[in-house]
């Protein structure tokens, strides 16, 4: 019996003793809408409470505890589900994601499915031939492992399409592949120089452009594609809630949301219009080049919207690219471009007045840093910030990390900085074997994505996909890779990424309940289980302490619950 069990036997003297006296309950009689019964609640509450039995009312938890003492709360109009043992989990909190990826994936060429470049050629074609008469295509999804460093050529996508301009986005979402036509179009040629911030990929033989673009470089083509039209987004926005719900998503972090689209305007008609079946969060995205004027503009604009389930937290900071690109910004120079350390985005001068501002101004600071270097970087305006302005309850997050200095680490709990975390990369793939390792040494790429090392620390540590970079994003594959660090297929020890840092089933719940909730200053009223919360939960078909780890991806969510309501049901699963 594990320690999880063992606390089920003792079940919820803390929780029984804040409910109402049965006095109390004669008076109040109120039925709940839902009890579930007979099942194993996880609860993530502080101390790690197991119990049998939950009742919602009105939308919140009024109950938690045994099966023989829910009964008070059945009413005639009380829907009683005997869960049969199943697993009942806080909803799951996805704290770094892209949802308006979701209609790049369900509506334009998506090459999800498919790792060759002959299938993706073949994808381009099928949608090309599907839309006679469009103006120009777009897609996503191509993986840099395929491509030299100098990315997918432009002549791959000129034998199919040559006339219109196309745009292919890499599935980490760093790069564009184009063809000729968009360049020309664009007036990108050998001799444009490339943006700062930016790499125009040219033919080590020919130097004409390849067709890749990376990082700000991706934005000399974009006047070629209109923006996403409010009814596409929203769109978008509805396929992404129906897989995340079915997934026991119940609320994402939209990390990068520009105030010049039409995704505000999109998450705010599905609100008016009670469409949105979870909950949002979102960040929006900061340039370096439009200095501290920006900061007026995202405190007017996050004053704007304080609905309950679309809500503007923070700043979005990209401080660098990312290792495939080889711009992520490290502390050593790259092993394959002996001469280089990636690219810092911002001046370190400029980012230090950046955070002191939004800091001054009470918002919350979210950035994407890949390089130890770029993490270094951001500590060290994090630490101007609190020195100009003072030490506030800023919740400031870091995501991606995927190296990260040991001494840093400290800093994170020191600054109270939260780590956002993919626990879904932690792995040797094809991006190990074929990007990693050659571009960052053996050494350096052994010491990939630490996770242990920040819960050791104190460090608040949450967990995301990063949306539509990782698909799928089932939460529960993350917590697997996330506790076994390999692949799912594989059983062999030397294919571990970093042995140590393995997380414990414990944190891998938290961090994607609990300390999502904290990360979006909502632990007050969800991420756990707890009489008062909102009723945002899931239910598994296998208890996760009951099966092996290497079975934890194949588990499944049978039913989701948002504020109270059924949003998502397994059809196999009976009343």
């Amino acid at each position: 019996m594990n320690a999880a069990q063992l606390l089920a036997l003792s079940f919820y003297c803390t929780i029984c003793s804040s409910l109402p006296s049965a006095a109390q309950q004669r008076q109040n009689p109120s039925a709940a809408d839902f009890v579930l019964r007979n099942a194993y609640i996880y609860t993530v509450d502080q101390k790690r409470t197991v119990a049998e039995a939950l009742a919602i009312r009105n939308g919140r938890i009024v109950f938690v505890g045994h099966n023989d003492n829910v009964s008070r709360f059945v009413g005639t109009e009380t829907q009683v589900i005997d869960l049969g043992g199943r697993m009942i989990l806080p909803g799951f909190i996805d704290s770094h994601c892209h949802p308006s990826g979701a209609y790049k994936q369900f509506y334009e060429i998506s090459f999800n499915s498919v790792r060759t470049v002959p299938e993706y050629q073949k994808a381009i074609r099928e949608y090309y031939a599907s839309h006679a008469g469009a103006k120009y295509l777009k897609g996503r999804g191509w993986s840099n492992t395929l491509f030299p460093k100098t990315g997918p050529d432009k002549k791959l996508i000129d034998e199919i399409v040559n006339d219109i301009p196309v745009s292919l986005s890499s599935e980490d979402g760093h790069s564009k592949w184009v063809n000729s036509k968009a360049l020309e179009l664009a007036g990108i040629t050998k001799n444009t120089p490339s943006p700062e911030g930016g790499v125009i990929e040219l033919d080590p033989i020919t130097g004409e452009p390849t067709g890749t673009l990376r990082e700000s470089a991706a934005g000399l083509v974009a006047k070629l594609f209109p923006d996403y039209s409010i009814d596409e987004l929203m769109k978008g926005y509805e396929a992404y809630q129906q897989m995340a719900l079915a997934f026991g998503i119940t609320m994402a972090h939209d990390a990068d949301i520009d105030l010049e689209s039409n995704e505000i305007a999109a998450y705010k008609m599905l609100e008016k219009e009670n469409r949105l079946a979870m909950r949002f969060r979102g960040s929006l995205y900061v340039s370096p080049k439009d200095g501290l004027k920006q900061v007026a503009a995202i405190t007017a604009e996050r004053a704007k919207h304080k609905g309950p389930h679309f809500q503007i937290l923070a700043a979005k900071i990209y401080i660098d690219g990312v290792v495939e690109g080889s711009t992520a910004y490290l502390k050593e120079p790259y092993k394959h471009v002996p001469n280089s350390r990636g690219e810092l985005l911002w001046k370190p001068e400029d980012l230090n007045a950046m955070c002191a501002e939004l800091d001054k101004n009470g918002v919350q600071i979210h950035v994407h840093a890949i390089g130890d270097g770029a993490t270094g970087v951001t500590l060290d305006a994090f630490a101007h910030a609190t020195k100009q302005n003072g030490p506030r309850d800023s919740r400031n997050l870091i995501t991606h990390l995927q190296l990260v200095s040991p001494d840093d680490i400290l800093r994170f709990k020191k600054l109270g900085v939260i780590a956002v975390t993919q626990p879904y990369w932690f792995m040797k793939d094809d991006y190990y074997y074929n990007i990693q390792v050659p571009y960052l040494g053996q050494e350096r790429a052994d010491a990939e994505y630490p996770m242990e090392s920040f819960f050791k620390a104190g460090v608040k540590v949450t967990s995301s996909s990063d949306y539509s970079v990782t698909i799928p994003c089932d939460p529960l594959v993350a917590i697997q890779t996330g506790m076994t660090r390999s692949r799912p297929e594989t059983v062999d020890p030397k294919e571990v990424l970093w042995p140590g840092e393995n997380a414990t089933l414990d944190q891998m719940i938290a961090s994607f309940t609990i300390n999502g909730a904290y990360a979006n200053f909502l632990e007050k009223s969800t991420g756990s289980l707890e009489v008062g919360k909102l009723a945002d939960l899931i239910v598994l078909d296998k208890n996760l302490f009951n099966i092996p780890v290497t079975d934890i991806g194949k588990a499944r969510v049978v039913m989701t619950f948002f504020e109270g309501k059924e949003a998502f049901k397994e059809k196999s699963l009976k009343p």
